[in-house]
């Protein structure tokens, strides 16, 4: 099938509310799943911005205060080893949206606009007799300048906006519709800074509304949805409104995992040293602080969703999701927020599902999985067709059974760094001058629970860590010539991940 007659075949079944095997366009079974009986179940994907694995209590961390996440994961199954499959917003909402790698939807670095050709997680529901709706932080599409972009709302957008028939932007820098919703309803917070505006009017509490409101509709017609809650925090700049900005105390801050010195022989020597993350360094357990509080204020946020899901009494149909597209280094290793650094704080995410009585409880998996696997998880779990050119793999076993066994030894990250810069968003001359040749490099990852291996193609460097001597990534071997072996193995390893990235479509149409 042809990406034309793909794409025009879900847009006519989404209108029509058609499914996607009835006309036999596709040879999946869509038979209803043994778990709904009969009964689709709904689904709500709960996303942020920039969450580290620990910063939740149920990932270990002793300080931070986040009790209805924690419910959620420790009452379902929790992964302890999801990677991005790249540590930017852009590309990592792709693939999770996608099941795909950055290399084949398009998306390989911040600034690209997801093709609408793709097929997304929406698109699917939508095609399948389901309300989709999101709220919050999509970024499919470019919004910076922020505020200075028209950015699609329902008004403006004739069509579902990549699969959802309901949609309300609220992207970084208060941009897209939740800020004009502040210029015209509440001018007097227009310029303000998140710290500075009432809970009622941030992002979160904006976000969890428009979920809040969805849901009930759809019950209310008794209509099964696809919901995307997605918050634009814990993403800097750290700064929650009271009482979310006076909750923790920076001397209560665990400290950042870094070493005096470990700089000198870094390869990101001048970035953790330019004036801007010098300031965050300087206030790094005042900043952390600030996270933690945006991490709280999302917390209530998703408690609000789960008790409407309670007060409705379809929490037990309802199938939860929760991820995040890429952490925050948080000033470990002397670095901030996201980048090309494939350090754990930086790629290893939260992944837990929750359903009760149809995913095991209680459950904690060690072994390596990605954002890939998201669609097609969800997708089994719900008895929808998993489109063709999907990457991924399903975890449902992991999921419903006994067994801890993931499809990976290794995951695959990447960074992409190569290229020139748009031309048409800065200045007004239509140029804009081409990447500093020092940031040329992309970077390339496999990642397991022995290793963490990275290549810094074209510069004849890389890192290798062995991470059960060396978990916290101080200890770069890559160039020793005591693991020449290793690194020979996974090299060899890297490669294989790397050619399998490619869009594996269009697909053959004959044997040859």
């Amino acid at each position: 099938m042809s990406e034309w007659t793909r794409r025009e075949f879900l847009r006519y079944s989404i209108g029509s509310g058609i499914s996607v095997g009835a006309i036999g366009l596709f040879t999946y079974d869509l038979r209803a799943s043994d778990y709904t009986k009969g009964k689709k179940p709904n689904v709500l994907l709960i996303m942020t911005d920039t969450q580290r694995l620990d910063d939740m209590g149920a990932y270990g961390n002793p300080v931070i205060r986040t009790p209805h996440l924690d419910s959620l994961a420790n009452s379902g199954t929790m992964f302890r080893n999801c990677h991005t499959q790249y540590p930017a917003c852009m590309p990592a909402r792709a693939t999770i949206f996608t099941g795909r790698y950055p290399m084949a939807h398009g998306v390989w670095a911040n600034g690209v606009q997801l093709p609408e050709k793709e097929i997304t997680l929406a698109h699917l529901f939508a095609a399948n007799g389901y309300r989709t709706g999101g709220a919050g932080k999509f970024h499919f599409q470019p919004h910076f300048p922020y505020r200075k972009n028209e950015l699609p709302s329902m008004e403006t957008h004739p069509e579902p906006y990549y699969g959802f028939q309901e949609f309300y932007l609220g992207e970084d820098g208060r941009s897209g519709e939740h800020h004009l919703w502040i210029k015209k309803n509440h001018p007097e917070y227009y310029d303000k800074p998140d710290d500075q505006i009432p809970i009622e009017l941030h992002n979160s509490y904006w976000t969890a509304s428009h979920t809040i409101d969805f849901i009930r509709r759809c019950n209310s017609k008794g209509e099964p949805f696809f919901a995307f809650c997605s918050f634009v925090d814990p993403h800097q700049s750290y700064n929650p409104p009271p009482p979310y900005s006076m909750i923790y105390k920076p001397q209560e801050m665990p400290d950042p995992v870094r070493r005096d010195g470990e700089l000198e022989k870094s390869r990101f020597k001048s970035t953790a040293e330019n004036g801007n993350m010098m300031n965050y360094t300087k206030r790094l357990k005042e900043n952390r602080a600030q996270h933690y509080g945006e991490m709280t204020f999302i917390d209530d946020s998703v408690g609000r969703v789960l008790k409407t899901l309670d007060e409705l009494k379809i929490r037990d149909n309802t199938l939860i999701v929760f991820v995040a597209d890429h952490g925050d280094m948080l000033g470990d290793h002397w670095l901030w927020w996201k980048g090309p650094w494939h350090y754990a704080g930086c790629t290893n995410v939260p992944l837990f599902f929750n359903w009760t009585g149809m995913v095991k409880s209680g459950k904690i998996v060690k072994g390596m999985v990605q954002q890939t696997d998201v669609l097609p998880t969800i997708c089994e779990l719900t008895s929808l067709p998993i489109p063709p050119g999907v990457q991924g793999k399903s975890l449902k076993d992991v999921l419903t059974q006994d067994t801890d066994e993931t499809p990976y030894d290794y995951v695959y990250i990447e960074s992409v760094s190569s290229g020139a810069y748009a031309p048409d968003y800065l200045d007004g001359s239509g140029r804009r001058r081409q990447t500093e040749p020092g940031h040329t490099v992309d970077t390339v990852t496999i990642r397991s629970r022995k290793w963490r291996f990275t290549v810094f193609t074209g510069a004849d460097d890389g890192e290798l860590y062995d991470l059960e001597k060396d978990p916290d990534e101080f200890n770069n071997v890559f160039h020793d010539p005591d693991f020449a072996s290793i690194r020979s193995e996974l090299m060899t390893i890297l490669l294989d991940r790397l050619s399998r990235t490619r869009d594996p479509l269009p697909a053959k149409t004959r044997p040859y």
